[in-house]
């Protein structure tokens, strides 16, 4: 099992589908009700926008790497139809290395910002007047919690699987000769 091979990037896609698909069912199941001052209160995915983005981002990413299982399993099994050469692949692989760039830093910039409403809800601010939520919502903020840990795991592999793409792109091309590609590539 080499570093560029399809069975070192199917391994590494559901481990970011496993991540991606935690965090987005430990956000969308919690929620917590509790009375605040004599009226019930609910805390969900919903309550902050920031987590709504994080849903939809992971859900999103899940999506597409799962539709890059298909590719691993298919580049991991070739049949006649599938053996091209590989100025024809060099699309695909451009594509796959745009996508999972822009999957790693749309998935860490939604858990960012996710974290940064979370922190604002545990801390609270007293400038704004927004109290703290988590000192009401223990369960909910632990739930959360667990959800960013898995959102971050998910990041660092579509991180691992970003350099993986890179790497299985750029070693078509020359080291000696701007993106000109190598004369013994089939």
């Amino acid at each position: 099992m080499g570093f560029g091979d399809a069975r070192t990037e199917w391994i590494l896609r559901l481990c970011a589908i496993i991540c991606l698909v935690l965090t987005v069912f430990l956000m969308g199941f919690d929620k917590e009700t509790t009375q605040i001052f004599g009226v019930d209160k609910t805390a969900s995915f919903r309550s902050l926008g920031a987590l709504k983005v994080i849903m939809f981002v992971d859900s999103i990413a899940a999506a597409y790497n799962i539709l890059q299982l298909a590719k691993c399993w298919i580049s991991a099994h070739p049949k006649p139809p599938f053996q091209l050469q590989t100025h024809f692949h060099l699309p695909l692989f451009w594509l796959s290395f745009f996508i999972d760039q822009a999957g790693a830093y749309l998935t860490f910039a939604a858990n960012t910002a996710g974290m940064e409403a979370a922190f604002v809800a545990v801390r609270g601010n007293q400038e704004f007047q927004w109290m703290k939520l988590c000192n009401r919502f223990h369960r909910y903020c632990y739930q959360a919690a667990g959800a960013f840990l898995c959102g971050y795991a998910a990041v660092l592999t579509m991180l691992l699987i970003s350099f993986l793409s890179a790497f299985n792109l750029f070693r078509h091309y020359s080291p000696n000769h701007f993106l000109r590609l190598k004369p013994n590539n089939n």
